[in-house]
């Protein structure tokens, strides 16, 4: 290995000398500051000292020496931009989660039908096991309504003949009412359902057929008017 030679270890010396000076200077402090402000009245403020109103004011502060830029701040917040960012940021947070759900939701899609026709008879057994308890509700709601006829105009024949209707028939034509009411009630509801498993059928379908790459295929049709067929039993 050579030595240095006495020319080469002055210019390091010196390179250290200003290396060591640069980071001084950047250790050093800065100096005074002069601050500028704009008020609430839109004037426009300079000082070496930043009053008590002036603290949460946007402003932009200066090297006095220099008269360079030494940065800026931004301005405090009110409550209502605050209230609003808060209510960006619960929306932001809520439209990620959504998004984690319909990734979830595709990703048990995915797993669990291999084919579009395995989607369709799937979702065509559900379709048509609520469809058949909708039928037969139907049936019981036009029962009850026929009872519950038949037994007014009964309790009616009696008061045209200056009869008292009995306490207990009374009760009947009350429980029977109540039970129409409930059973209607309940019916309202499964029809919504039925309306919102059609519907998803149909995004369902389409969006399998997107992550399958299989975009010439015909438009979907909900499994209610078209209802997949069940495979036929082994043999049969």
């Amino acid at each position: 290995m050579h030595a240095a030679t006495p020319r080469f270890t002055a210019l390091a010396g010196a390179l250290a000398l200003l290396l060591t000076a640069a980071v001084a200077a950047q250790e050093k402090p800065q100096g005074p500051k002069l601050y500028r402000w704009v008020d609430k009245q839109g004037k426009v403020h300079y000082d070496d000292a930043l009053p008590p109103e002036a603290v949460n004011q946007a402003r932009r502060e200066y090297n006095t020496r220099t008269g360079s830029t030494l940065g800026s701040v931004d301005r405090a917040l009110t409550d209502e931009e605050r209230a609003a960012l808060a209510v960006q940021a619960a929306a932001a947070a809520e439209a990620a989660a959504a998004a984690n759900e319909r990734k979830r939701q595709e990703d048990i899609m995915m797993a669990s039908y291999e084919t579009e026709l395995d989607m369709r008879r799937a979702y065509g057994e559900r379709i048509g096991l609520l469809s058949t308890t909708i039928e037969s509700t139907d049936i019981s709601i036009r029962n009850l309504g026929d009872n519950l006829q038949t037994i007014l105009g009964q309790a009616s024949d009696t008061e045209l003949d200056n009869r008292r209707v009995l306490d207990d028939r009374k009760k009947v034509i009350l429980d029977l009412h109540a039970e129409k009411v409930k059973q209607e009630a309940l019916q309202q509801t499964r029809r919504t359902d039925l309306q919102a498993l059609n519907a998803e059928f149909a995004r369902m379908l389409l969006r399998y057929r997107e992550l399958k790459g299989a975009t010439a295929a015909a438009p979907a049709t909900t499994p209610a008017a078209t209802p997949a067929p069940a495979a036929p039993p082994a043999g049969g």
